[in-house]
């Protein structure tokens, strides 16, 4: 089982030797992140467009969820002209150009669906065109295909056989650490990834038989957005069951709850002496607030204040702390990776992926 960024680095290979990935996972892991991340690599600074015809400087990216169409739409509308059937395509698929066409909800998709598609998988599309009918699918596109498991009970359906022959797939599942750090690229609130770095269970928790919210890298990251609007306090918890369910929500209103007691900020920032803190809900919840406060520091305080910050928390019970904490703070102050403080750490943690 691939975890996302072995997944990612898969399919690019699957891709660049002609062929078709199939993602397979579980619901909310990430596999439409992943597949946009695939084609903004792909696109190599281009333009990403939804148009079917990218120009030279574009790149297309069209996304189908085939849980919601039919076999016409992608098939084409049946006409007679002349006596003879013809099919009026919609203008729907590729027709020029470079780009990713992305078939989503593949294994939700009706077996007449399947069918159609199954005409644009032919191995490598070499020998013979990839086509529908009179269309034919242009050689500058790649496909790739993504859906659940069969036990998600996510109404999935059994995969035609001759489309599972004509692509590779790629079982993969969450990880922690993938997740975090691509929530340092995607703005994800720090309080939600300094609960799921203290918490790690609760990053992905899916029971089929339940149908109330569950956590999941989806539903986190839609509950990041809402955190940042910085809702009412009184209506936290309940906004946060929404999304991630009743048991997370509180555990996330536990961890907020906790800055309340860190140390004060401000004299470790000014390196002052200030009491360590033990507890782990409550190191990582200072770790997070020391983030906050020099993020928003000025140019002229920035550096100290990451050093005696620092050197606060490599005081703490494990070196793990340190590590969360800069790996935030340069990602968001990167001016801080030039910093002799900085490049000392590296140095006396080489042997940790920072």
């Amino acid at each position: 089982m691939f975890k996302p960024s072995e997944a990612k680095t898969s399919c690019l290979h699957i891709l660049k030797g002609s062929n078709i990935p199939f993602l397979i996972g579980g619901t909310g892991v990430g596999k439409s992140a992943i597949v946009k991340e695939i084609a903004e690599e792909l696109a190599n600074d281009r333009t990403l467009t939804d148009s079917v015809s990218p120009k030279d400087d574009e790149f297309g990216f069209i996304s189908f969820r085939l849980g919601l169409v039919e076999s016409i739409d992608l098939g084409g509308l049946p006409y007679i002209e002349e006596g003879t059937q013809k099919k009026a395509f919609l203008g729907n698929l590729p027709r020029g150009g470079e780009g990713l066409f992305f078939l989503d909800e593949f294994a939700q998709a009706h077996s007449s669906v399947q069918a159609t598609i199954g005409q644009l998988l032919d191995p490598k599309g070499k020998n013979e065109e990839r086509r529908i009918g009179d269309y034919v699918f242009p050689s500058g596109w790649k496909i790739v295909l993504a859906g659940n498991r069969h036990t998600d009970r996510s109404g999935a359906n059994k995969i035609l056989r001759h489309c599972q022959d004509r692509t590779t797939a790629i079982q993969f599942t969450h990880d922690v650490e993938d997740w975090l750090a691509w929530a340092d690229n995607n703005d994800i609130d720090l309080n939600v990834q300094g609960l799921i770095r203290f918490m790690p269970q609760l990053l992905w928790d899916f029971d089929p038989k339940c149908n109330d919210p569950q956590p999941s890298p989806r539903s986190w990251t839609r509950l990041s957005d809402t955190l940042k609007t910085d809702p009412p306090k009184r209506l936290m918890q309940k906004l946060f069951e929404g999304d991630v369910g009743q048991e997370s929500a509180i555990e996330l209103m536990n961890f907020i709850s906790l800055q309340q007691d860190v140390p004060n900020i401000s004299d470790i920032c000014k390196g002052k002496d200030v009491e360590i803190v033990d507890d782990a809900g409550l190191c990582y919840a200072t770790t997070i607030a020391l983030t906050t406060a020099i993020n928003g520091a000025n140019e002229k305080d920035v550096y100290d204040y990451f050093e005696n910050a620092l050197n606060y928390l490599k005081q703490l019970s494990t070196v793990e702390f340190s590590i969360f904490f800069v790996r935030k703070i340069t990602g968001l102050r990167n001016e801080l990776k030039e910093c002799d403080v900085y490049s000392k750490f590296k140095i006396d943690n080489q042997d940790l992926e920072i």
